[in-house]
């Protein structure tokens, strides 16, 4: 398609515990739909699973203003961008490289958003206001949510009514002509809970033509919230532009990292999102809930260089109905999926419309064995059928039966430490671009196994956590430039079999009441093992864009109770080019970030916010393909005050 491709981003997570107050919300508020990570009614400490909740409190002091800066600083992301900027950044987890992020599933109250093409979710359309928590879960999730569930999964919860009136606005302004302003207000008006909120960014970006501007809002009406029959209303809507700076090459990079050779290269995304959730308390244990959701995002891209103009329509429409039982010590849930994906495509060398309809029935269940013992497990059974016209070409139906699952044990110590281990298998269906660029126009799905390891260990104020796992994939689906085809080479093609084994550590430590430090770690090694692959002999070869070492370095400081000051550093290791299967090109060469934060509280409802990233404006490559390089984004400073009221 005509969008960035999707790139590598690992993540080092420090495991946070879910309480209460996370799930459902500050007292006094309305109760979410949602209520754990894995759709289970039970604390994380009971799943098997790595698990971190990024809440209001690291929201507000981590001074970010989009949903990629904040994944990035507080869940130590690397990020991959062809723009110099997060706007269309892809987000990826578990080591894999090119096209990482249909891997990575992303859901807005429980509802997907992932296209089901090839193309980026535009994170701005998600404003910072509307966002109450966010969890990540690592590891293949698959068996509980289903396709592009690989590497892991990104849970954004949106913000519930108070019983009381409040509200918040928070502007700021920095570098590279930077400005951004939100707000949000919340009002129960009888039975019947309010959520209005509004969000513009904007930017001339870093490179030139790297540009983007947005304005998003809505609105969520909840109600129900003392009687057994619940429920919600969300709508949002977002407009933004933006360029396509290019890639440069080496000598034009050396010359001036921040032009571009694709001046007038420009986007525009439209999008609407309605999301509804009913649920209904049929006695103490049984209760059942629906989601519906609709998304229509409208796309143009002017790709002047390419003499290339194309305007695209995405059309989502789907429905989760579950049934939940809770009794003592035993938690069951069993539910159905169901999604319809339209996508047409009109451009000036031809039409193309796909469409995707597919539908799944799923089941999890926790068990506490003894005081010590639990065990988790969930499965899941999918059938997509593929249909489409690829530039006035009928495409065969393609339809695919995938199946998904896992079991897991822990082994409580006590109320905050513990071990687990599981197993997961896992499926991905191949994206509507990759069946259409490919030479059978049938790929088989992705699928394979994986292992994983925990333990989460609290020592006085120090907070340990680990996890180790091993992955077996099979048809892994790459764009390998050198497969023989008609009439250029280059084509989508199954691989046979890709191996991933993962190391991350994570210690946070509260030194004393006013000083807090920690560092996380990660080691992803990703291979290509035996096999005949299409384009050449890569047995043995790296998987590229994916870095083996990761490390995050924090200090907060609060030498008063109203003053926050944070440094950090993010270390991220060479790394080879995209499409570089066979490992003969030159690395990416490794890099450190180091930011500064600062967050001092005026008054009880007025906090002034400060941050320099990249503070010392290293040099560095963002992602590359070949000989085309895309620069990372120089140092930005920023300055804004958040009002609450």
């Amino acid at each position: 398609m005509f969008f960035s491709r999707p790139f590598f981003i690992s993540l080092t997570l420090v495991t946070a515990v879910i309480t209460r107050s996370l799930i459902f919300g500050e007292a006094g508020a309305l109760y979410p739909m949602e209520v754990s990570a894995l759709r289970l009614e039970t604390s994380s400490k009971n799943l098997t699973a790595r698990i971190q909740v990024i809440d209001q409190t690291d929201i507000k002091q981590s001074g970010a203003v989009d949903l990629v800066e904040l994944l990035r600083r507080e869940a130590n992301l690397q990020v991959r961008s062809t723009s110099g900027n997060s706007a269309r950044s892809t987000v990826s987890m578990g080591g894999f490289g090119e096209n990482g992020g249909l891997r990575t599933l992303v859901l807005l109250d429980g509802h997907r958003l992932n296209a089901i093409d090839m193309s980026a979710i535009n994170w701005y359309s998600i404003p910072l206001a509307l966002v109450e928590s966010i969890e990540v879960i690592r590891g293949g999730q698959s068996g509980t949510f289903g396709n592009h569930g690989v590497g892991g999964v990104i849970k954004i919860n949106t913000k519930l009514p108070n019983l009381e009136p409040t509200g918040s606005l928070e502007a700021s302004a920095g570098s590279f002509d930077t400005f951004n302003a939100r707000g949000t207000y919340s009002q129960r008006i009888g039975g019947i809970g309010l959520t209005i909120f509004g969000d513009r960014a904007e930017s001339d970006g870093y490179r030139v033509n790297g540009d983007h501007k947005t304005d998003a809002g809505g609105l969520r009406l909840d109600w129900g919230s003392e009687s057994d029959f619940r429920g919600y209303l969300s709508w949002s809507l977002s407009n933004t532009v933006f360029g396509f700076p290019g890639d440069l090459n080496a000598s034009a990079l050396l010359a001036d990292r921040r032009q571009t050779t694709d001046p007038n290269n420009r986007g525009e995304e439209h999008s609407s999102l309605a999301r509804i959730g009913l649920s209904y308390e049929i006695n103490n244990e049984w209760s059942f809930e629906n989601r519906l959701g609709y998304q229509d995002r409208d796309i143009t891209a002017d790709m002047a260089s390419m003499f290339y103009l194309a305007e695209t329509n995405y059309e989502t429409f789907s429905y989760s109905p579950a049934l939940h039982y809770n009794f003592n010590a035993v938690d069951w849930m069993f539910g159905l999926d169901f999604n319809k994906d339209k996508l047409d495509i009109n451009t000036n060398y031809g039409d193309s419309a796909y469409e995707r309809l597919s539908s799944a029935f799923f089941t999890s269940t926790g068990l506490q064995l003894t005081d010590q013992w639990n065990l988790n497990g969930n499965f899941r059974i999918e059938r997509a059928e593929n249909s489409g016209v690829d530039s006035g070409t009928q495409l065969n139906e393609v339809n695919k039966d995938e199946w998904a699952g896992g079991i897991g044990l822990i082994r409580q110590f006590g109320d905050k430490n513990r071990v687990y281990g599981t197993i997961r298998h896992f499926y991905r269906y191949a994206a509507t671009d990759e069946y259409a660029y490919s030479i059978s126009k049938d790929l088989e799905s992705e699928n394979g196994y994986e292992v994983e390891l925990g333990i989460d260990w609290n020592i006085n104020q120090i907070f340990l956590s680990g996890r180790i796992f091993r992955q077996w994939m099979e048809d892994e689906i790459v764009y390998d430039p050198l497969v023989p085809a008609v009439p250029f080479n280059g084509a989508n093609v199954n691989l046979p079999k890709n191996r991933r084994i993962g190391l991350d550590l994570s210690l946070d430590w509260q030194i004393s009441e006013s000083i807090r430090s920690g560092v996380s770690y990660e080691y992803v090694r990703a291979t290509f093992e035996e096999g005949n692959y299409p384009g050449g002999s890569y047995s043995g070869s790296k998987v590229p864009l994916v870095p083996e070492g990761l490390v995050r370095l924090f200090l907060e400081l609060k030498p008063v109770d109203s003053l926050l000051l944070s440094l950090g550093g993010s270390y991220v290791g060479e790394s080879f080019r995209g499409s570089d299967f066979s490992n003969t090109e030159d690395k990416m060469d490794d890099y450190w970030l180091y930011d500064l934060g600062i967050n001092y509280e005026l008054s009880e409802s007025a906090t002034l916010f400060g941050s320099v990233e990249n503070l010392l404006d290293e040099e560095y490559l963002s992602t590359a393909f070949g000989s085309g390089l895309y620069p990372g984004e120089g140092r930005k400073i920023r300055v804004g005050l958040r009002y609450l009221f």
